[in-house]
Protein backbone atom coordinates (compact mmCIF):
# COMPACT_ATOMS: atom_id res chain seq x y z
CA UNK A 1 0.00 0.00 0.00
CA UNK A 2 2.85 2.37 0.81
CA UNK A 3 4.46 1.79 -2.59
CA UNK A 4 1.17 2.32 -4.44
CA UNK A 5 0.64 5.58 -2.56
CA UNK A 6 4.07 6.74 -3.75
CA UNK A 7 3.19 6.41 -7.41
CA UNK A 8 -0.57 6.85 -7.61
CA UNK A 9 -1.43 8.83 -4.51
CA UNK A 10 -0.51 11.53 -2.08
CA UNK A 11 0.19 11.70 1.64
CA UNK A 12 -1.42 14.44 3.70
CA UNK A 13 -0.13 14.82 7.24
CA UNK A 14 -1.45 17.99 8.81
CA UNK A 15 -2.30 18.65 12.44
CA UNK A 16 -5.76 17.05 12.40
CA UNK A 17 -5.89 15.55 8.94
CA UNK A 18 -3.83 12.43 8.34
CA UNK A 19 -4.81 10.70 5.12
CA UNK A 20 -3.60 9.02 1.96
CA UNK A 21 -5.51 9.48 -1.27
CA UNK A 22 -4.93 7.00 -4.12
CA UNK A 23 -6.56 7.68 -7.50
CA UNK A 24 -7.47 5.20 -10.21
CA UNK A 25 -10.08 4.84 -12.94
CA UNK A 26 -10.99 1.29 -11.85
CA UNK A 27 -13.39 1.51 -8.90
CA UNK A 28 -13.47 -2.27 -8.32
CA UNK A 29 -9.69 -2.32 -7.91
CA UNK A 30 -9.82 0.39 -5.23
CA UNK A 31 -12.81 -1.21 -3.46
CA UNK A 32 -10.93 -4.52 -3.34
CA UNK A 33 -7.95 -2.83 -1.71
CA UNK A 34 -10.25 -1.06 0.75
CA UNK A 35 -11.94 -4.37 1.72
CA UNK A 36 -8.53 -5.89 2.43
CA UNK A 37 -7.55 -2.87 4.53
CA UNK A 38 -10.79 -2.98 6.52
CA UNK A 39 -10.20 -6.66 7.28
CA UNK A 40 -6.98 -5.60 9.03
CA UNK A 41 -8.70 -2.81 10.96
CA UNK A 42 -7.61 0.13 8.80
CA UNK A 43 -10.15 2.90 8.10
CA UNK A 44 -10.75 3.68 4.44
CA UNK A 45 -13.38 4.60 1.86
CA UNK A 46 -13.79 4.85 -1.92
CA UNK A 47 -15.51 7.77 -3.62
CA UNK A 48 -15.93 9.11 -7.16
CA UNK A 49 -14.68 12.43 -8.42
CA UNK A 50 -16.76 14.24 -11.03
CA UNK A 51 -13.85 16.50 -11.92
CA UNK A 52 -11.72 13.84 -13.65
CA UNK A 53 -13.98 10.75 -13.61
CA UNK A 54 -11.50 8.87 -11.46
CA UNK A 55 -12.20 7.17 -8.17
CA UNK A 56 -10.28 7.84 -5.00
CA UNK A 57 -9.33 5.51 -2.16
CA UNK A 58 -8.99 7.44 1.09
CA UNK A 59 -7.05 5.87 3.96
CA UNK A 60 -7.20 7.79 7.21
CA UNK A 61 -5.88 7.60 10.75
CA UNK A 62 -2.75 9.15 12.20
CA UNK A 63 -0.88 5.95 13.12
CA UNK A 64 -1.47 4.09 9.83
CA UNK A 65 -0.67 7.10 7.63
CA UNK A 66 2.58 7.73 9.50
CA UNK A 67 3.50 4.03 9.31
CA UNK A 68 2.77 3.85 5.56
CA UNK A 69 4.77 7.03 5.00
CA UNK A 70 7.77 5.52 6.81
CA UNK A 71 7.44 2.34 4.72
CA UNK A 72 7.28 4.41 1.53
CA UNK A 73 10.46 6.30 2.42
CA UNK A 74 12.18 2.99 3.22
CA UNK A 75 11.06 1.52 -0.13
CA UNK A 76 12.59 4.48 -1.98
CA UNK A 77 15.89 3.87 -0.21
CA UNK A 78 15.78 0.08 -0.70
CA UNK A 79 13.72 -0.62 -3.85
CA UNK A 80 12.45 -4.15 -4.43
CA UNK A 81 9.77 -6.16 -6.29
CA UNK A 82 6.95 -4.55 -4.27
CA UNK A 83 7.97 -1.05 -5.34
CA UNK A 84 8.30 -2.16 -8.95
CA UNK A 85 4.85 -3.83 -8.89
CA UNK A 86 3.29 -0.64 -7.51
CA UNK A 87 5.00 1.48 -10.19
CA UNK A 88 3.61 -0.80 -12.91
CA UNK A 89 0.14 -0.85 -11.31
CA UNK A 90 0.11 2.94 -11.06
CA UNK A 91 2.18 4.24 -13.98
CA UNK A 92 2.59 1.21 -16.22
CA UNK A 93 1.15 0.15 -19.54
CA UNK A 94 1.28 -3.45 -20.72
CA UNK A 95 0.58 -4.55 -24.28
CA UNK A 96 1.49 -5.59 -27.77
CA UNK A 97 1.82 -2.73 -30.21
CA UNK A 98 1.82 -2.67 -34.02
CA UNK A 99 4.83 -4.52 -35.41
CA UNK A 100 6.45 -4.49 -31.97
CA UNK A 101 7.00 -7.19 -29.37
CA UNK A 102 5.13 -7.51 -26.10
CA UNK A 103 6.29 -4.71 -23.82
CA UNK A 104 5.80 -2.97 -20.51
CA UNK A 105 6.10 0.81 -20.36
CA UNK A 106 6.45 2.82 -17.15
CA UNK A 107 6.17 6.62 -17.39
CA UNK A 108 7.60 8.45 -14.35
CA UNK A 109 8.66 12.00 -13.64
CA UNK A 110 12.40 12.52 -13.22
CA UNK A 111 13.56 12.22 -9.62
CA UNK A 112 13.78 9.88 -6.64
CA UNK A 113 10.88 7.64 -7.70
CA UNK A 114 12.40 7.09 -11.14
CA UNK A 115 15.77 6.26 -9.60
CA UNK A 116 14.09 3.71 -7.31
CA UNK A 117 12.43 1.95 -10.27
CA UNK A 118 15.73 1.87 -12.15
CA UNK A 119 17.46 0.32 -9.12
CA UNK A 120 14.70 -2.27 -8.72
CA UNK A 121 14.96 -3.27 -12.40
CA UNK A 122 18.75 -3.50 -12.16
CA UNK A 123 18.53 -5.53 -8.96
CA UNK A 124 16.26 -8.03 -10.76
CA UNK A 125 18.57 -7.94 -13.83
CA UNK A 126 15.75 -6.86 -16.12
CA UNK A 127 16.92 -5.23 -19.37
CA UNK A 128 15.15 -1.97 -20.17
CA UNK A 129 15.49 1.06 -22.38
CA UNK A 130 14.90 4.61 -21.27
CA UNK A 131 13.43 7.42 -23.34
CA UNK A 132 12.62 11.06 -22.74
CA UNK A 133 8.88 11.83 -22.66
CA UNK A 134 7.57 15.36 -23.20
CA UNK A 135 4.04 16.19 -22.13
CA UNK A 136 4.12 19.57 -23.85
CA UNK A 137 6.71 21.37 -25.89
CA UNK A 138 9.59 22.29 -23.61
CA UNK A 139 8.22 20.26 -20.66
CA UNK A 140 10.35 17.14 -20.80
CA UNK A 141 10.39 16.12 -17.15
CA UNK A 142 9.27 12.51 -17.69
CA UNK A 143 11.08 9.32 -18.63
CA UNK A 144 9.66 6.17 -20.17
CA UNK A 145 11.21 2.88 -19.11
CA UNK A 146 10.45 0.12 -21.62
CA UNK A 147 10.88 -3.61 -21.06
CA UNK A 148 10.52 -5.24 -24.49
CA UNK A 149 10.08 -8.82 -25.63
CA UNK A 150 8.17 -11.77 -24.25
CA UNK A 151 11.17 -13.40 -22.59
CA UNK A 152 12.24 -10.25 -20.71
CA UNK A 153 8.64 -9.64 -19.61
CA UNK A 154 8.24 -13.27 -18.48
CA UNK A 155 11.37 -12.82 -16.39
CA UNK A 156 9.93 -9.59 -14.95
CA UNK A 157 6.48 -10.98 -14.11
CA UNK A 158 7.91 -14.18 -12.63
CA UNK A 159 9.28 -11.97 -9.84
CA UNK A 160 6.88 -9.01 -9.80
CA UNK A 161 3.23 -9.60 -8.86
CA UNK A 162 0.98 -6.82 -10.10
CA UNK A 163 -2.61 -6.46 -8.84
CA UNK A 164 -4.37 -4.07 -11.20
CA UNK A 165 -7.14 -6.05 -12.99
CA UNK A 166 -6.84 -4.17 -16.30
CA UNK A 167 -3.12 -4.85 -16.47
CA UNK A 168 -3.54 -8.48 -15.40
CA UNK A 169 -5.91 -9.00 -18.34
CA UNK A 170 -3.33 -7.62 -20.76
CA UNK A 171 -0.64 -9.74 -19.11
CA UNK A 172 -2.57 -12.92 -19.90
CA UNK A 173 -1.58 -12.48 -23.58
CA UNK A 174 2.06 -12.88 -22.52
CA UNK A 175 1.39 -16.46 -21.44
CA UNK A 176 -0.48 -17.43 -24.60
Amino acid sequence: MAALALYDGCFSMRSRKYEIIIADSNREYLEGICRELRNTGISCGVYSSKRDRACRLRIYGREIVQKLYELAVDLLKNPNEILLAAAIDAEGNIGVYKNQPFRTRIVIKDGEKLDAVRKALEKLRINYKEYLHCRKRGQCFYKVLVISGKEENRKLYARVKIRHPDKLRRLSSLHS
